[in-house]
């Protein structure tokens, strides 16, 4: 009996081991995170440079693209399986019938802290918000700077048919015929708000406060289908991210600077972004720039928050 008894604990025993040393061998979650090199996305560097997605058991390559048309592209033709970015831009593809969702918000404005900024050139005639509005804004047509300019300007009492908007979709293009006198106004996002008001441009309104600036992180639905689990555990590792960041600030500034392209002359003192835990876009925020688009004809499709947004991603 007692053998009996020996030989079945041997077998639990073996059978357990078997199972560690299968999980011990696991190769790791691997997929594509696509973005650009902007501070927003800092925090997905540092958990990358830092080892935060392979703490999560996650082989996670974050692909940086030049433009967020490149982004789009590579994300549709199924080279990537989420990105970071602003939420007009997957709320467009889902239209379009794109299966991608937004799952999470990593970034945006506070009552102390800028991203966008209106500024006029110092060679600009007029200087106050109305005149420059009528004057002509240098901006992205269509595009979240313009829904920006937009709900900036008409909250400061600017009529929206007095609002006229220059389209230059090339930020550093719009930064030099900002400096040049070129156009009286434009929209910069940090850090490049902060170099031109170094260089004699007037900041006349930001989205400091008005949290319309969000960005996302979103994942084509049939990733989040099959990959729930790996979905968690990425936005545990941005968490981590975003934490270190607060801690560490003199230790990233290195990698903020080398990758997310700060100008040579702010790399030492250009304020390191707070980033808070990853929360769940909110209806109204993913709503109103869906109504946006609405008026603009740039989305035909009604569409409904369910639509836009996957809950259930954030531990």
């Amino acid at each position: 009996m007692k053998r009996v008894e020996s030989v079945v604990v041997f077998v639990i025993v073996f059978v357990l081991c078997l199972g560690v040393t299968a999980h011990a061998t696991e190769k790791p979650q691997a997929f594509k995170f696509g973005t650009i090199p902007v501070l927003q996305s800092l925090p997905l560097f540092v958990a990358a440079e830092k080892g935060f997605f392979k703490e999560q058991g996650l082989n996670v390559d974050i692909v940086l693209f030049n433009s967020a048309m490149e982004k789009d592209i590579a994300f549709t033709s199924g080279q990537i399986a989420g990105y970071f970015g602003d939420i007009m831009t997957p709320t467009v593809l889902v239209a379009n019938g794109t299966k991608i969702k937004m799952v999470a918000v990593n970034f945006n404005t506070t009552a102390d802290r800028r991203m966008f900024a209106v500024l006029a050139s110092s060679k600009a005639k007029e200087q106050d918000l109305a005149s420059i509005a009528r004057a002509g804004i240098a901006t992205g047509s269509n595009t979240i700077a313009e829904y920006l300019i937009i709900r900036l300007l008409t909250e400061k009492k600017v009529p929206r048919e007095s609002i006229k908007l220059v389209d230059i979709k090339s930020i550093p293009i719009r930064l030099q015929m900002l400096l040049s006198g070129q156009v009286p106004a434009a929209l910069l996002p940090e850090p490049l708000a902060t170099l031109a008001e170094t260089k004699g441009a007037k900041a006349l309104a930001d989205d400091r406060g008005h949290g319309i600036s969000a960005t996302v992180l979103a994942f084509h639905t049939d990733f989040l289908g099959k990959n729930a689990a790996s979905v968690r555990s990425f936005l545990a590792a941005v968490d981590k991210a975003s934490a270190y960041i607060s801690q560490h600030p003199d230790e990233v500034r290195v990698i903020m600077n080398k990758s997310c392209k700060v100008p040579e002359a702010l790399q030492s003192s250009f304020p390191i972004p707070r980033f808070p835990k990853v929360y769940t876009p909110s209806e109204p925020q993913v709503m109103d720039v869906y109504r946006w688009l609405k008026e603009k004809k740039i989305v035909k499709k009604d569409l409904t928050y369910k639509d836009l947004v996957a809950d259930g991603y954030i531990r």
